[in-house]
């Protein structure tokens, strides 16, 4: 786990644009080319420092993911629903006798997608962009 990954993350989390993150993660590393400082030394823990930027409203990619999965979830237990309702189908047969066992995997599973898309999705250059 290095300094810039986590910053980024935390950055991300607190809802900073991609070009915006780019240009504080090439700032920390000028400053730390030019001081020979370690980074967590001069701005302090990764998470502290970007407390200092504002909140901001917007979505990261992964909690759009993590949107997704859990519509997609909403939506499969809909669908089982109306199938028992209207049809008098029992999806039991089809996937077990947990029906409501598949949503729960896809809301698990935009959660862990989310996650590791946010934090592992690398930091664009800033000076590659103007």
């Amino acid at each position: 786990m290095s300094y810039e990954r986590r910053l980024a993350f935390n950055l991300r989390i607190r809802g900073l644009a991609e070009p915006e993150i780019a240009e504080v993660i090439d700032e920390m590393r000028s400053h730390q080319a030019t001081t020979a400082t370690p980074a967590e030394a001069e701005f302090g823990p990764a998470e502290e420092y970007a407390k200092q930027f504002p909140k901001m409203k917007r979505r990261s990619r992964g909690q759009i993911i993590l949107t997704i999965g859990t519509a997609l979830a909403f939506a499969y237990v809909l669908f089982a629903a109306l199938l028992a309702l209207l049809l008098r189908v029992d999806i039991r047969e089809y996937v077990g006798p947990i029906t409501l066992l598949p949503g729960l995997a896809l809301i698990l599973a935009g959660i862990v997608a989310g996650f590791l898309t946010d934090y592992f999705q690398p930091v664009q250059s800033s000076r590659g962009a103007r």
